[in-house]
């Protein structure tokens, strides 16, 4: 049985795993996997993916015994390469789209974390996220697992924002992904209220080398740099649905940035954010957390620590 890395549950097993969505055709395959929340010291038996079988039946079978071998042996395969190209979801139902909490650090505790992060050598440098999506931002990209917990918290560079790691971590999350996004200002006069600085997109930039995602169960950002003059800029959330990308229709959810509010909101949760302008030429920075939940099978895949500076050059410390 699979079970997660954790501190404080170092044998507690991964849930049955349960194919939600399958679809199989002669030209085109999709899959979603929903795999239940783990609870502290629970042991569950878990039903491994590929000891399913989607039966495929033939219209032109040449013989019995021949149609019933092939239709097993070919849809065995084609159940594992739908499967291995699916994504892997780990939200439950009781998570809110999205939470909002003001006022998240101490006064104190804020401008550290701020100043630390506007300051920061690394905020300015080409970060390696998606160029479709993240064409308009900056800022570094941290991607570790539970044994590199203890690198990240104690490393010069991000130490600074390990007391934000520690209260916002999810008990047994096990892969994480720690962004400083700054959303590029531009042209004041070629604001474009219905512009992006990030595009539509789930957060799955865990790092697993896999043929399928791996979904976020949680996401969390906050806002360390809001311009008070500032226009646009939302944080707009769609519900995942049926998987499919959600179009230019009216979202959800919609987070007005402030300085200092923690927005949490599901790791399935589709997301984009708006473009914005400010006379004062002030720039929107955040601190964004994406936490996972990574099943031994695939655990070993992950990144122990690993800092991505830009997007042709990698750090691995």
């Amino acid at each position: 049985m699979a079970s997660f890395r954790r501190r404080a549950s170092a044998t507690s097993d991964w849930g049955n795993y349960a194919t939600t969505t399958t679809t199989t055709t002669t030209t085109t395959m999709s899959s979603t996997t929903t795999m239940r929340t783990p609870r502290r010291g629970e042991v569950t038996s878990a039903r491994r993916r590929e000891g399913d079988r989607a039966p495929v039946g033939w219209r032109h079978a040449l013989a019995r015994g021949v149609a019933v071998a092939g239709a097993l042996a070919v849809g065995a395969y084609v159940y594992a390469q739908s499967v291995a190209e699916g994504r892997y979801l780990t939200t439950t139902s009781d998570q809110p789209l999205v939470t909002r909490e003001r006022e998240f650090l101490a006064r104190e505790d804020f401008e550290r974390v701020r100043a630390c992060a506007l300051q920061h050598p690394l905020l300015r440098v080409k970060g390696e996220l998606n160029e479709d999506s993240f064409g308009k931002t900056r800022g570094f990209v941290l991607k570790f697992n539970e044994d590199g917990v203890a690198q990240f918290q104690s490393d010069s560079a991000y130490e600074c924002f390990a007391p934000v790691f520690d209260r916002l971590r999810v008990p047994l999350t096990n892969a994480f992904v720690m962004n400083l996004l700054l959303c590029e200002l531009g042209d004041y006069d070629e604001y474009d209220a219905n512009g992006l600085a990030v595009g539509v997109h789930l957060d799955d930039t865990v790092g697993v080398s896999s043929k399928h995602s791996f979904i976020a169960h949680q996401v969390s950002v906050l806002y360390l740099s809001v311009p008070k003059d500032m226009e646009g800029g939302q944080l707009d959330l769609f519900s995942y649905g049926d998987g499919a990308t959600p179009g230019d229709g009216d979202p959800e959810e919609v987070v007005v940035p402030e300085e200092n509010l923690m927005a949490t909101f599901r790791g399935d949760a589709f997301h984009r954010v708006r473009s914005y302008r400010a006379r004062s030429r002030t720039e929107r920075v955040s601190l964004v957390l994406e936490q996972y939940f990574i099943d031994d099978r695939h655990y070993g895949k992950t990144k122990r620590f690993v800092a991505s500076l830009k997007s042709n050059m990698t750090t691995v410390v």
